[in-house]
């Protein structure tokens, strides 16, 4: 028989997934403006030799504006408020080009003006960049009011006005989501820190008292050696129990420590499925499930998710939980492709785990006909239930 051995999926990094997306609206906002600027630049080839100028005008201030806010979108991506010097320059370039295309092409060269106010909502703190935007408004609604030969173009304020608007909205969502992030961060810092001072302080706890009293019966003993050696050989003895019952203690304290929580668990597998690119469906309470259990189902929440990730191509995962059942389902490849579920260490230790506490695991196909379920449940909270209900 052939060993199934399952492929490894890549789970994106949360950094990764962001830089992801980045670049799919920079390339989404160049298509954008590359198709907004083909009628000025048809419009200028029309005008003959005066309104070519103005088009190449308008291409170079396309791209400069397009540099510079491409720019600008990386740099608040990764906390930075202001322009880079180079930013500031291909922004200088592309106001002095656009007013150059503006009088080379007429009215439709006002478009650039517009890109103008995009690049400066992404590239100012977006306090700072609603005078100018207010400021280009004023122009762009004064300009062809006072040159008639602009007229067409007496709405492109309202359009300024609205892509503007908009594009100082996402520079403060990018703002807060970096100042959430950080908060997060330092959270996270906290809890590593506080859950570090406390396993400090049960470790203190536990040998302080222990080691102080050993080393002075140690202490009392050598003097005794000599002079009353059935006194030093109690003492001894006793120095020994005491060992053995500081060995103990830490041991628990350890065991402890190593014990699951099903809320962090929940916590950590949407974490590691989102940065998967998998929609995650979690139970937003553990209030239903036996407290009993619970150390389990954590247990089965980690294996599962890990699987999911690793093995089942899937785009989506559902955790279900009743008071004495767990259910894992994604819709993945499922259990009879080749890259599939097998049986590794990590579910055989699973199962052995899921036997220890009297529950039964399964893994098995879901209606559907694609994807896996993964359920682990047993009896003991009914059992239980009923036996209390019948004393």
């Amino acid at each position: 028989m052939s060993t199934i051995m399952p492929v490894p999926v890549h789970a994106s990094s949360p950094g990764e997934a962001r830089t992801r997306r980045t670049r799919v609206v920079v390339v989404a906002w160049g298509i954008v403006w590359a198709s907004f600027m083909v009628p000025v630049v048809r419009a200028g080839i029309a005008q003959g030799s005066s309104g070519v100028w103005g088009a190449v005008s308008a291409v170079v201030s396309c791209v400069c504006l397009y540099a510079a806010c491409s720019l600008s979108v990386r740099r608040v991506r990764r906390g930075l408020a202001w322009p880079s010097r180079l930013s500031l320059s291909l922004i200088v370039v592309g106001a002095l080009t656009a007013t150059g295309a503006a009088l080379g092409v007429g009215s439709p060269g006002l478009q650039l003006v517009v890109f103008l106010a995009v690049v400066l909502a992404f590239s100012l703190p977006w306090q700072a960049a609603t005078g100018p935007i207010a400021i280009l408004t004023g122009a762009l609604f004064l300009v062809p009011r006072m040159a008639p030969s602009w007229s067409a173009s007496e709405d492109a304020w309202i359009a300024l006005l609205g892509a503007g608007g908009a594009c100082v909205f996402g520079r403060y969502i990018m703002e807060q989501q970096r100042v959430a992030h950080i908060l997060e961060q330092r959270t996270h810092e906290l809890e590593i820190n506080e859950e570090r001072n406390r396993m400090a302080r049960d470790m203190h706890d536990i040998l302080g008292h222990s080691l102080t009293v050993i080393a002075l019966k140690t202490e009392l003993a050598t003097r005794l050696v000599d002079t009353a050696s059935d006194q030093a050989r109690a003492e001894l003895i006793e120095v020994q129990s005491l060992a053995r019952s500081a060995l103990a203690d830490v041991r628990s304290a350890v065991n402890s420590y190593r014990e699951l929580s099903l809320t962090g668990e929940l916590a950590r597998a949407a974490n590691v499925l989102t940065s998967a690119g998998i929609r995650a469906d979690l139970p937003l309470t553990v209030e239903a499930v036996d407290p009993e259990l619970r150390e389990l189902f954590a247990w089965v929440v980690r294996e599962g998710v890990t699987n999911i990730v690793r093995h089942a191509h899937a785009s989506r995962c559902r955790v279900s939980l009743t008071a004495d059942s767990i259910e894992i389902i994604d819709d993945g490849v499922g259990i009879d492709s080749p890259n599939g579920v097998a049986d590794g260490h990590g579910l055989e230790g699973l199962r052995q785990r899921c036997q220890d506490n009297g529950a039964n695991l399964t893994i098995e196909a879901p209606s559907s006909g694609s994807g896996t379920v993964l359920r682990a449940s047993t009896r003991r909270l009914s059992s239980r239930l009923t036996h209390d209900a019948t004393d």
